[in-house]
């Protein structure tokens, strides 16, 4: 009875909207746990209604609600309201990235990358007349490209892959406004905290650098090459730079959002949170070779390696190709030599599909948080569709299709192992020390709403 009337003041003191959050949170329960704490008779003695007060049930629920809300220190204490919108923003910045990277890896294996020989910041409209599109098109036939792979290209030709490097520049572009104009508004709203501000300008800062850093990689593959018997491309390391400026930016939009949507990692018992930190050890380390393997494939694609050795396991007719280091130094043949660069990457692959499967297989009987669990199946799931598709790739002599799958499984993978390292990182103190009362007085009991 004495829970129902302090459910009731509970409803009547706290506004609409957090009621509904209350609910979807738990908060109910574990206002009633406490009303259970205030109204049981300890050691015999009575406890008289007139001393029964809500201030404590109420206390409680706040203390839990700041608890799980209040640790990330992102979003100002009267935007609560504005969080989810804000996630979402980020969220969807994560996945215009996404796109740019797939729309990148598309324009790199059509070799639509050097037909534009010219850049602005700002941009600039496309061709809209037959005049205009052959200016373009003389503009391309300077090219070493053109004089020594093109040689003949018909004008419909080129406006194809005209067309698809300046879709990865506006889609580019594009970004840029989705992000600026709604951070604006929540920074004159007041909805960020210094932190979040700052972090969030050096995330546009980067990827307003990042046109550079494009222009820049295009500008190595519009000069002569060394030899006459060498295809024109863009620098190998220059792409690899490209390519990896691109993950920070989506690594960095994907945590911060999901600090946003989610400051507290998934909880329940202490017995979760320990388990969760010793998925994250192993998942430390796991996650660098995920990232030096991706980096890696940067540099196959740089030096076009994928459509050299088209056979798996074996390279030809070795497992040890010739040549391995030809190259002085030495050290520019993990970066220049396709030989190199490709078994590199193969034996990095092997490495990353079995440090997972060792992941899944040190972690299988620990207790941790269900969605912890399904994180790391799905991540080693990830890992041997990813393994696939990069041998499917290799052998088809790198169809467009399967080469961008592959491009998209490195980042799903990424993706993947940012998740896991998010939900299994330190919670709050605050957070640790309810979590440790709690254990003291109900033993076993389990924090469900902390999910």
């Amino acid at each position: 009875m004495w829970q129902g009337r302090l459910l009731q003041l509970v409803c009547r003191r706290t506004k609409t909207q957090n009621l509904r959050h209350f609910k979807n949170d738990n908060t109910f329960d574990e206002a009633r746990s406490f009303a259970r704490q205030y109204t049981t008779k300890p050691s015999g003695q009575s406890i008289s209604s007139k001393h029964m007060s809500t201030s404590a049930a109420l206390s409680s629920a706040k203390k839990l609600r700041a608890t799980r809300f209040g640790a990330s220190g992102l979003i100002a204490e009267e935007a609560e309201a504005a969080r989810m919108k804000i996630a979402t923003w980020l969220f969807g910045c994560g996945a215009w990235v996404f796109s740019m990277v797939m729309l990148g890896g598309v324009t790199r294996l059509t070799r639509s990358g050097l037909s534009m020989t010219d850049w602005k910041f700002t941009g600039n409209l496309p061709p809209m007349t037959k005049d205009q599109w052959e200016i373009e098109f003389d503009k391309y036939k300077q090219s070493p490209e053109y004089k020594r792979v093109n040689k003949g290209m018909s004008l419909e030709d080129f406006k194809f892959i005209y067309w698809m490097e300046y879709a990865h520049r506006m889609w580019g572009r594009g970004l840029g406004v989705v992000f600026a104009v709604p951070f604006a508004y929540f920074v004159r709203k007041g909805y960020l905290t210094r932190q979040l501000g700052l972090r969030l300008s050096a995330l546009f800062a980067m990827g307003a650098a990042q046109g550079l850093v494009g222009w820049w990689m295009v500008k190595s593959g519009l000069q002569e090459p060394e030899s006459e018997y060498v295809e024109p491309r863009v620098s190998p390391y220059r792409l690899a730079t490209h390519l990896t400026s691109a993950f920070i930016i989506y690594c960095g939009l994907l945590w911060t959002g999901l600090s946003v949507a989610m400051p507290e990692p998934p909880t329940g018992s202490v017995a979760w949170v320990q388990g969760s930190a010793k998925v994250r050890r192993i998942a430390l380390p796991v996650s660098a070779i995920v990232a030096l393997t991706a980096i890696s494939g940067a540099f196959v694609a740089g030096n076009d390696a994928g459509r050299a050795f088209n056979t798996f396991p074996k390279m030809g007719d070795k497992w040890i190709p010739d040549g391995l280091f030809e190259l002085k130094p030495a050290i520019r043949n993990f970066f220049e030599n396709t030989a190199t660069v490709q078994l590199d990457h193969r034996i990095l692959a092997s490495t990353t599909l079995f440090a997972i499967g060792s992941m899944w297989f040190a972690t299988r009987n620990a207790q941790i948080h269900p969605a912890v669990e399904h994180l790391v199946k799905c991540t080693v799931g990830m890992t041997v569709l990813q393994v696939t598709l990069g041998v499917s790739t290799l052998i088809s002599y790198v169809p467009v299709s399967l080469g961008t799958a592959h491009q998209a499984g490195a980042l799903t993978l990424f993706t993947m192992m940012i998740l896991l390292l998010h939900a299994t990182r330190k919670p709050s103190p605050a957070l640790l020390k309810s979590l440790h009362g709690i254990s003291k007085k109900g033993g076993q009991t389990v924090l469900t709403n902390f999910r």
